[in-house]
């Protein structure tokens, strides 16, 4: 089967292309630690064209579809945020062209602005992607969290991203884990159930600031083992993330198999019900019904 696009993943870190079949399925993968970061002198389209080379040797030039922070203002080019609420058809429209080596031209999707459920502004760029593609799956209504360094909670209702919160739960976890007295001079970590779970009530329940320390003091008093500290860390924080969540609603888990799992048993000891979906596929989904779109290809 031939090639004949490629969707691209392109965020601060790290680099990841789709070879992509007419009909949408995947059919070759690259994956590189060259993200926006490492790309100097603002050397977009040769490090692209680097990167995917092989690609161009045995299919021709390809037309690409780009998410992410690749347009932020330190990518490639910077594309405006869309205001919600935003259809598939406005993320679609709202993709901005760049130009590649071969001289085809690359389309890079819009983020997404809205005021949140606190009345703050909130951003997002390249969860859009999976949204669009959770929507062509479900066609619903529906509310999901992606899972991720920073958790997104978005309301999708009549075809269209209605407003989204973030969550920086992922982050919070590194960082309290390996830069604070919490996490110092502990053994080989290993997962406990009960202990999680003994981190979501309590996280679920009190004020985050205060229980925090309490990963330091169960510690102390020997009602945690050493061992389980970041479980419990980890359960006072999705706890906490958790706690605005309607028990009567339905939530989409969107995002990698792991971390997708651990907000499952969170939900399931919660007695929420809920669904996961790839977040992979979600992302190839959602590419694939913007690159289709007749808004997008006519730029």
């Amino acid at each position: 089967m031939t090639g004949q696009w490629i969707a691209v993943d392109w965020g601060t870190t790290n680099f990841r292309a789709f070879l992509m079949s007419e009909s949408g399925d995947c059919l070759d993968t690259i994956q590189a630690p060259k993200g926006l970061l490492s790309v100097k002198h603002q050397q977009f389209p040769e490090e692209f064209d680097g990167l995917i080379h092989h690609w161009t040797e045995s299919h021709g030039p390809l037309p690409a579809i780009m998410a992410g922070m690749v347009g932020s203002q330190q990518g490639w080019c910077e594309v405006p945020y869309l205001p919600t609420p935003a259809t598939i058809s406005d993320i679609a429209k709202g993709s901005k062209a760049v130009t590649l080596l071969s001289g085809i031209q690359a389309k890079i999707v819009a983020g997404v602005l809205c005021q949140n459920a606190f009345g703050h502004p909130d951003v997002m760029r390249g969860e859009e992607v999976q949204l669009v593609g959770l929507s062509d799956q479900l066609q619903q209504d529906f509310t999901a969290i992606l899972c991720g360094t920073h958790s997104k909670h978005a309301i999708w209702k009549n075809d269209q991203l209605m407003h989204f919160s973030t969550v920086m739960t992922g982050e919070l976890y590194s960082v309290l884990t390996s830069h604070t007295l919490l996490g110092k001079a502990l053994p080989e970590q290993e997962p406990d159930e009960a202990v999680f779970n003994k981190g979501l009530d309590i996280g679920i329940s009190h004020p985050l600031n205060h229980v925090l320390f309490s990963a330091r003091s169960f510690r102390l008093t020997k009602d945690i083992k050493e061992a389980h500290v970041h479980s419990y860390i980890s359960g006072l924080l999705i706890g906490h993330e958790l706690s605005k969540i309607d028990e009567h609603e339905e939530v989409h888990l969107v995002g990698s198999k792991g971390l997708s799992n651990r907000y499952s048993n969170a939900l399931s000891y919660l007695n929420i019900r809920h669904q996961i979906h790839d977040g992979d596929q979600c992302f190839l989904k959602g590419m694939t019904t913007i690159y289709n779109s007749e808004n997008c290809n006519e730029h």
